[in-house]
């Protein structure tokens, strides 16, 4: 039996959705109607942040975007954003760095899920393990496989097959 393909889940879908489940997250329109970005409080663990998810409706594979704006997200004593699990590192404004929710490479979101049902839970989730980790060091929440922060990444590429510096 062959399954219809699922249509992507337009902005106007979108839009209600997350009205209907997290209704202090606003929209707005940027970038001339091109992106739809909610704003408001998002509670982590003990605290709540103001977030930013945007989202470049009109392209059908673009991904959502979890931005930190209050508090900013920061390193722990001793360490840089590098250190920092689970973020889109931007290396030219490392504190605007997006949050990095989900493996793309394991199908854990498309165009036809609802963003206020993944996304959002999602980056409540990992401010949740944010704010642990933030306090021991050791993150609790799933890794997709590999490194966890650029900082581990880069570390890696400077050992040696043998285990050395290089």
């Amino acid at each position: 039996m062959k399954t219809k393909p699922r249509k992507p889940r337009s902005a106007q879908v979108q839009l209600n959705r997350m009205q209907h489940r997290w209704a202090d997250l606003r929209p707005l329109m940027l970038e001339e109607g091109r992106v739809i970005a909610w704003i408001g409080p998002l509670r982590g663990f003990q605290m709540k942040y103001k977030v930013a998810v945007l989202w470049e409706w009109q392209k059908p594979k673009a991904v959502p975007l979890v931005h930190v704006l209050d508090p900013p997200i920061e390193p722990r004593p001793g360490t840089d954003f590098i250190d920092l699990p689970h973020l889109n590192y931007d290396h030219e404004t490392p504190e605007d760095s997006a949050l990095c929710l989900f493996d793309p490479d394991a199908g854990e979101w498309d165009s036809t899920m609802l963003i206020a049902d993944r996304i959002v839970p999602w980056a409540s989730e990992w401010l949740h393990f944010y704010e642990i980790w933030h306090l021991d060091g050791v993150w609790r929440g799933s890794n997709a496989p590999g490194p966890i922060s650029v900082g581990e990444i880069l570390r890696q590429r400077q050992e040696a097959p043998d285990g050395t510096r290089a």
